[in-house]
């Protein structure tokens, strides 16, 4: 499937690598809801600087999140004294120090990505808060997405981000739902009404990929099913964290390294807000609100 207004923001993370690739690298914040086609957004930058190197790590919306999941991800990918270091329980300082000497080795720009963060835990977040501070004038990029949709005012993410977003080397993207024009753009081929299309999905990329994948003038089940699983991970991620803060004290670092995530996942797995609102749904979704049904949003 194809990106569509998604020129802009490609162009700017280009920008921002080129940037860090000559030295004055940083931290880019990639925002939007849920299925609004951030990890699409970043694999079709990924394929755009194929001599980079690429890691990718993510964070998980489970009842007691993994503590430093995602910098497990990556040493998992890069190898080296990272890896070693988290293969033998090292404690997070030197895990931090030991990413940050990885990825500031000249002669290649180094993309890390860390997906999810609105599921972080504390000892991830100060990972971005210390890469953030100390990546300019590295060879390198940490991008992070997450969803800003269901940020309450005292989120441990949002906090952060008033402080990373003070940084001259941080930079910020928001991707918006398709505009009609973007749907009738986007289903050009399909045969269905790009004003119907548009009404059912609130111009939601992965609503309208179902969509169209399908051959429907409904949402799919399946795609029903994602957004409720959704649903109830950001309520558990919510809920889990009191939990969280336990697990991720300076010496709780611990922990065995999982496969590398695979560069593309699939939309099904990500969060939605815990409740349906007319506010925060799409217009055919409002509707089933207002009506007492649960309906994609």
């Amino acid at each position: 499937m194809e990106l569509v207004e998604r020129e802009s923001a490609l162009a700017e993370l280009a920008g921002r690598a080129r940037r860090a690739q000559a030295g004055d690298g940083g931290l880019v914040l990639v925002a939007g809801e849920a299925g609004v086609g951030k990890t699409a957004l970043l694999e079709r930058l990924a394929r755009e600087l194929p001599d980079a190197r690429w890691s990718w790590g993510a964070c998980d919306g489970l009842f007691t999140p993994r503590p430093l999941g995602p910098l497990f991800d990556v040493a998992a990918q890069l190898g080296g004294p990272l890896a070693e270091l988290g293969q033998a329980g090292a404690g997070r300082d030197e895990l931090f120090a030991a990413l940050l000497r990885q990825v500031s080795e000249p002669g290649v720009l180094d993309v890390v990505v860390i997906e999810d963060v609105h599921w972080a835990d504390e000892a991830t977040i100060d990972l971005l808060r210390f890469l953030g501070r100390r990546l300019k004038t590295a060879p390198a990029l940490l991008i992070a997405s997450y969803r800003d949709d269901g940020l309450a005012a005292d989120h441990r993410l949002r906090l952060a981000l008033g402080d990373l977003a003070a940084l001259r080397s941080t930079s910020r993207i928001r991707l918006d739902p398709l505009s009609a024009a973007g749907v009738r753009l986007l289903s050009a081929a399909s045969g269905l009404d790009p004003a119907e299309l548009f009404q059912l999905t609130g111009g939601n990329p992965f609503y309208i990929t179902e969509v169209l994948q399908a051959g429907m003038r409904e949402v799919p089940a399946a795609a029903r099913d994602a957004v409720l699983a959704r649903a109830a991970g950001w309520t558990r991620g919510r809920a889990s964290c009191s939990t969280s803060r336990r697990w991720s004290a300076p010496g709780s670092s611990r922990g065995s390294s999982r496969r590398s995530r695979p560069a593309r996942r699939r939309s099904s797995t990500r969060s939605s807000p815990p409740a349906c609102s007319p506010r925060t749904a799409p217009p055919r979704a409002a509707a089933g609100c207002a009506s007492g049904t649960r309906s994609p949003g």
